[in-house]
C-alpha cells in the first residue's frame, strides 16, 4: 500500500472511529470510497496492511485494534521540540493528528444462578418402527444432536448431528424409501399442501423428496420436547408480545412449546399448530402445551383465516402460532395486537434477516428509505433507512446455537433497538443459556450486520 492510499485509510478511519471501536464494513468502504480508495476485491488487502485494523464478527465488521491516532498525537506532543522558523512552527502543529477517545463497548455483565437440569423427551421407539434395520444398524438415537436424517435414492444417508451433516455408510436404494413409507403408521404418508407428515402420536415429521412426481427420499425431523425451560423466560414474557426468531432447527418450535404452557396457566390461549408439530397428531397433550386449545387449519395457506376465528369466536386472552409465513398472517397479528390480546408467534431467520426482509418486517415496525437533513444525517449518509410504525411484538428471543449449547437473546424495548440495527449501531440484550444446573445471564452489548 502505497503512502497516498495508507493517508486515506488512516483519515477514514479517523472519521469512522470517532466514538467507537468498530464499524460496519459498508461504512467504512464509504469512507474510503470518498478519499478516492479503489476497494473493489482489496477490502481485506487493504485492512490486513495496517496494524490497527481488523475484520470481526464473518468479515461484517471492522474493528479498531488500537487507538494508534491517539498513540501518534501523544509520542509528538510529548517529543522534545526543535527550534523552528515561526512559519514552519504553525504548519508543524497543524500536521499533528487529533487524538481520538475510542469508547469501548462496556464489559459484558454475567449472572449465574441455580435451576433444576433440562429433561428431554424422545420417542425413538417410533423412528425405528418405521426405518427398521437403517435405525438399528446407523444411527445413536440417543444423541440429542440428531436432529434431522436425509435419505435420498442413490446417496448415503446423512444425519444432522449439532448442525453438521454426517455422512454414514448405508447407501439408500428405491426398496429402502418404499419400505419407509409403507411403515408409517397408516400404511403410507398422505402428503399434505405442507408436505409434512406426523408419525403418529409422536413429535416426528416426515417431508417426501419428489422428483417427476415419484417420492425418491424423505427427511425425518427428530421432534422432542424439552422440560425445564422456563427459568429461560420466566419473568420476560408476561403481558407481552413474545416472535421467536432463528434459523431453521435451532430450537424455535421446543422453546413456543413451554412458553405456552407457561401462558396458558389460567388463561385461555389458543394455539394454531398448523403442521403439527408443537403438539403431533394426537392434539393436546397437557404435559407438552399445558391446558392450551389446539387448532389445526384445513388448509395451510389460510393459516390466518384460524387466527382470525379464534379473535372472533374463542375468547382467548393469548394467541401462540408457529411459523409465520404471509404477510397476511403478519398483518392479522396486528390486528390481534390492537384488541389487547397478547401474541406468541415464531419466525424463520435471525432478528436482523427479519428487520430487512419486506415480506415479514412490519411485525417489527416495517422499514422506509428516508431523505433526512444534514443534521439528522447517520454517518454522513443523508439516505436513511427508518421504522415506519410501532413494532407489533414487545420482545424477541433471537435463538442461535453455539459451542456450549443454544444461546437465547432477549431483545428488549424493540422499536429502539430496531432502529440502532438499521443504523447500524450496537443494541443491548440479555442473553440466557442452561448449563447443567446453572442459568448464565449476560447482559451485553451486540453488533448486528445491516443493509445500507
Amino acid at each position: 500500500m502505497d503512502n497516498k492510499t495508507a493517508s486515506a485509510v488512516k483519515a477514514a478511519a479517523k472519521e469512522c472511529f470517532v466514538d467507537r471501536n468498530t464499524v460496519a464494513v459498508s461504512l467504512f468502504i464509504k469512507a474510503l470510497q470518498t478519499r478516492n480508495v479503489v476497494t473493489k476485491n482489496k477490502l481485506t488487502r487493504i485492512i490486513e496492511s495496517t496494524d490497527y485494523l481488523a475484520l470481526a464478527n464473518h468479515n461484517n465488521v471492522v474493528k479498531l485494534t488500537k487507538n494508534t491516532f491517539a498513540e501518534q498525537a501523544e509520542q509528538v506532543m510529548q517529543a522534545k521540540p526543535t527550534p523552528l522558523p515561526k512559519m514552519a512552527a504553525k504548519s508543524f502543529r497543524n500536521t499533528i493528528a487529533p487524538s481520538v477517545v475510542v469508547n469501548p463497548p462496556p464489559p459484558p455483565v454475567t449472572i449465574t444462578r441455580a435451576t433444576l437440569p433440562l429433561s428431554v423427551n424422545c420417542d425413538t421407539d417410533a423412528i425405528v418402527d418405521v426405518l427398521g434395520d437403517i435405525a438399528i444398524e446407523h444411527l445413536d438415537l440417543e444423541d440429542t444432536g440428531v436432529t434431522d436424517i436425509f435419505i435420498d435414492v442413490g446417496s448415503s444417508m446423512s444425519v444432522k448431528v449439532n448442525g453438521q451433516c454426517v455422512q454414514r455408510d448405508k447407501v439408500i436404494e428405491h426398496p429402502d424409501v418404499a419400505m419407509i413409507l409403507q411403515n408409517l403408521p397408516g400404511g403410507g404418508p398422505t402428503v399434505k399442501q405442507s408436505n409434512r407428515v406426523i408419525f403418529g402420536q409422536t413429535l416426528h415429521r416426515l417431508a417426501a423428496v419428489m422428483y417427476d412426481g415419484i417420492i425418491t427420499g424423505v427427511t425425518i425431523r427428530v421432534g422432542r420436547s424439552v422440560s425445564g425451560l422456563l427459568p429461560l423466560f420466566e419473568g420476560l414474557v408476561e403481558q407481552k408480545n413474545v416472535l421467536l426468531c432463528g434459523a431453521p432447527n435451532v430450537g424455535k418450535t421446543t422453546t413456543l412449546r413451554e412458553i405456552c404452557k407457561y401462558l396458558s396457566r389460567g388463561k385461555c390461549l389458543c394455539l394454531i399448530d398448523t403442521s403439527g408439530e408443537v403438539c403431533g397428531d394426537a392434539g393436546n397433550k397437557d404435559h407438552i402445551v399445558g391446558t392450551s386449545r389446539v387448532f389445526r387449519p384445513v388448509d395451510p395457506d389460510n393459516q390466518y383465516a384460524t387466527l382470525l376465528d379464534c379473535v372472533r369466536n374463542h375468547s382467548p386472552d393469548v394467541i401462540a402460532i408457529d411459523e409465520l409465513n404471509t404477510k397476511g398472517e403478519v398483518d392479522v397479528c396486528q390486528t390481534i395486537a390492537l384488541r389487547s390480546i397478547q401474541m406468541v408467534a415464531s419466525v424463520h431467520g435471525n432478528i436482523q434477516d427479519l428487520v430487512f426482509n419486506p415480506m415479514l418486517n412490519k411485525a417489527l415496525g416495517g422499514s422506509t428509505q428516508a431523505l433526512v437533513s444534514d443534521r439528522n444525517a447517520v454517518d454522513g449518509r443523508k439516505v436513511v433507512v427508518q421504522r415506519t410504525s410501532r413494532p407489533i411484538f414487545d420482545l424477541v428471543i433471537n435463538i442461535k446455537r453455539t459451542s456450549e449449547g443454544l444461546e437465547y437473546a432477549f431483545i428488549e424495548d424493540v422499536a429502539e433497538n430496531v432502529s440502532r440495527i438499521m443504523q447500524g449501531k450496537p443494541i443491548q440484550t440479555r442473553t440466557r443459556r442452561i448449563v447443567g444446573e446453572e442459568l448464565i445471564e449476560t447482559t451485553e452489548e451486540v453488533l448486528y450486520p445491516h443493509e445500507c
